[in-house]
């Protein structure tokens, strides 16, 4: 299940990448026929209004840049060593799991520190149920995750249980 969510979203990714491409080409295109030649020929591009406004749609969903996303809060405190403390675990959690993003965040009053990039909540849980031994107070929280975080995801599977040191 995970492979086929993984596969859709980088199918996802590429996709929209190339509609953003393909829209600057045909920009590129209208204004290199715009340019009267040598032989004094010249062509005027005019769009139908219809056109215009399929071209406009598909280029605002290729400027979506995150998706709705779950990811799993392994560390969020607000005292007097909290900034010290969420390094500290993102810096152990980076060494020991370097194959699933981490994130330290401050969300007022809260330093935070974030794993994963998850599509599902299934997903979340999943990844939270492998991590539970290890951070028993983790929770899944619904993030945007940035498509560019998800082309680093790798299946959850290789986590190398047996160097895992905690605290």
């Amino acid at each position: 299940m995970r492979h086929i969510l993984f596969t859709i979203a980088l199918t996802l990714i590429t996709s929209l990448l190339g509609i953003e491409v393909s829209a600057q080409n045909i920009d590129r295109m209208r204004n290199n026929l715009a340019v009267r030649t040598m032989d004094g020929t010249y062509v005027s591009v005019e769009e139908d209004a219809s056109a215009k406004a399929a071209i406009s749609a598909v280029e605002g969903r290729a400027k979506a840049k995150s998706v709705n996303g779950y990811r799993i809060v392994i560390f969020s405190d607000n005292g007097q060593y909290a900034g010290d403390n969420a390094k500290r675990v993102h810096t152990t959690f980076q060494k020991t799991f370097p194959h699933i993003n981490a994130y330290l965040v401050y969300e007022s009053p809260y330093f935070k520190v974030s794993v994963g990039d998850c599509l599902t909540m299934e997903e979340a849980q999943i990844l939270m149920a492998k991590l539970s031994s290890y951070y028993p107070k983790a929770f899944p929280k619904r993030e945007d995750i940035k498509l560019s975080d998800l082309q680093r995801v790798v299946a959850e599977e290789n986590i190398p249980r047996d160097s895992i040191t905690h605290k």
